[in-house]
């Protein structure tokens, strides 16, 4: 008879349907995850604080009303963890859960009070010097699903080989019901303190003050949580920075952990945008943002010359924020770092060329997009992935962030449209320096997700919308790489994989290099017919 499988860290953690199977998310699987990362880290974790030299000065607090137990033993003291959690079904529960356990295996816990952005776990691991960070979420996952996602003391997630010591300390463990557990008291909101650095880092000079705020209050912008947890944070933080013409979407602006208004709460979706941009015809929105459920990624909008709206995809935005936030290197010093995932656009390194960044292209997932500057001689200074998950300051959150993202686009669509210009314009801009890029994603939801990449793998078109290809077996990101070149320098790529969080196989598709930019629709437009009938013929 065949065990139940145990659940295994994906691309970002934990994930599965609440449930009483093995395979599913309960709280004994909660219980089993968190006694085996407590004895992982007590036998393997290096004590936050010598970390200290890792962490940039301005993340260190020297007032930690959350650090009793570093106060009285100093570096000596017990190993510290902040657990934190979303509004889906359970999460409150398997957030105290764990949070008990970590508390009897002797660790100091900071538990959050109420259902917080994902992104606040990162930046508190490193505020306050923790050792580790779990948040229980399933992100933009179906309604049925929960998750657990852990973090190292950098502030990041913990890495591939991490996770594997992780998950065999799991399996270590021995009857849940036998794990030590200590009630903890929930520690006052952190929301304020996170809010407070990220809109800093879009305050304005004192000297251009008035000037910014001024065009900040012309902007208009709609926005959604998509039944999350970032609707409040949002509000307020765009308040503090000075925009005043907001619009949520209400009705999906309050948690909900059923997503009454969406299939799917993923804002890469277009019926979990149909009501936001609808909302921004209603009220001529300048620009648009939506949230996924736990907050850390974010998809931006803007209007169009005509007055209608579109949603910018995440290889649009990753690249143009870049060109916001980084300057192009004057030569001295290392030059700073940027990544992107491996099925992101090509258009990010080609920037990178051109203005000097070191850009690092990693598999999938910001466990290996935040470890990019590690061996390189300039600090990562910025990263996105083209599923709208963006870094945009890792000094402060080692992590994507919906938020931080949001207020950028913001503080940029403000500067553009006293300029009479928009990110469109941006955009145009970019792909005449660079040639005309559109891109497009396939997903196919199978219980065999694997079975339809081995296909791919093992018999891969000969050509491509007429371009000849040539294919490249991608090992560890169980993928496959499909590339060509047309005589007038156009390029065409199809990757696929399978989906590190949920039962689907994903295709991306790309082309790149264009002369034309209608040219380069068109072609995409090809290319997804085309490959629409590949896939369904397998």
């Amino acid at each position: 008879m065949m065990c139940p499988r145990h659940l295994s860290f994906g691309t970002a953690g934990l994930r599965a349907p609440v449930g009483p199977a093995r395979s599913q998310m309960n709280v004994t699987q909660v219980t089993r995850a968190s006694a085996g990362l407590a004895a992982w880290l007590a036998r393997n974790a290096t004590p936050a604080s010598h970390h200290r030299n890792r962490i940039p000065s301005g993340m260190i607090s020297d007032e930690d009303p959350c650090g009793f137990g570093l106060s009285i033993y100093g570096e000596n003291g017990p190993l510290r963890v902040a657990v934190g959690y979303d509004a889906r079904y359970g999460s409150h529960t398997f957030a105290t859960t764990a949070a008990e356990v970590f508390a009897g295996a002797g660790f100091e816990v900071t538990l959050l009070p109420t259902p917080t952005p994902t992104p606040v776990i990162p930046w508190l691991v490193r505020y306050r010097r923790l050792d580790a960070g779990v948040q229980i979420t399933a992100s933009h996952n179906p309604a049925a699903d929960n998750g657990y996602k852990v973090y190292g003391p950098e502030g990041s997630e913990i890495n591939v080989a991490e996770e594997k010591a992780v998950e065999a300390a799991i399996r270590a463990t021995g009857d849940p019901l036998a794990v030590p557990r200590v009630s903890v008291r929930p520690v006052g909101s952190q929301l304020r303190r996170y809010l407070d650095q990220i809109v800093a880092e879009v305050d304005p000079d004192e000297n251009d003050r008035l000037r910014v705020n001024n065009e900040r209050a012309a902007l208009t912008v709609v926005y959604t949580a998509l039944h999350g947890v970032g609707g409040r944070p949002l509000a307020q933080a765009l308040g503090a920075a000075g925009f005043a013409r907001t619009y949520p979407v209400v009705a999906q602006q309050y948690p909900d952990p059923t997503f009454p208004t969406v299939r799917f709460p993923d804002p890469e979706q277009p019926d979990a945008v149909a009501r936001l941009l609808g909302q921004a015809a209603d009220v001529d929105a300048d620009l648009l943002i939506a949230l996924d459920p736990d907050a850390d990624r974010c998809a931006v909008g803007f209007r169009l010359r005509d007055g209608t709206h579109r949603m910018l995809r995440g290889d649009e935005l990753g690249p143009l924020l870049a060109t916001r936030l980084l300057a192009p290197h004057d030569g001295n010093g290392p030059s700073p770092v940027v990544a992107t995932s491996l099925v992101s656009s090509t258009l990010l390194p080609d920037i990178a060329g051109e203005l000097g960044w070191d850009c690092v292209i990693t598999p999938t997932g910001f466990k290996n997009l935040m470890r990019a500057g590690d061996r390189r001689p300039g600090p990562l200074m910025f990263a996105y992935e083209e599923a709208h998950g963006t870094c945009p300051m890792p000094h402060l959150v080692a992590d994507k962030d919906g938020l931080a993202t949001a207020l950028h686009a913001c503080a940029w669509a403000a500067e553009l449209k006293a300029l009479g210009r928009t990110l469109g314009d941006e955009l145009v801009s970019l792909h005449r320096r660079f040639g005309a890029y559109a891109g497009a994603q396939i997903q196919v939801r199978t219980s065999d997700p694997g079975g339809l990449v081995d296909q791919l793998r093992t018999d891969p078109p000969d050509t491509l919308v007429g371009i000849v290809v040539d294919s490249t077996d991608l090992h560890a990101e169980q993928g496959v790489l499909i590339t060509g070149r047309d005589t007038d320098g156009t390029r065409v790529r199809m990757i696929g994989r399978v989906s590190g969080t949920e039962a689907k196989t994903k295709v991306y598709l790309e082309v790149s290099h264009c002369p034309d930019p209608r040219g380069a629709g068109e072609l995409l437009k090809r290319l997804r017919a085309e490959v629409e009938e590949l896939l369904h013929g397998i």
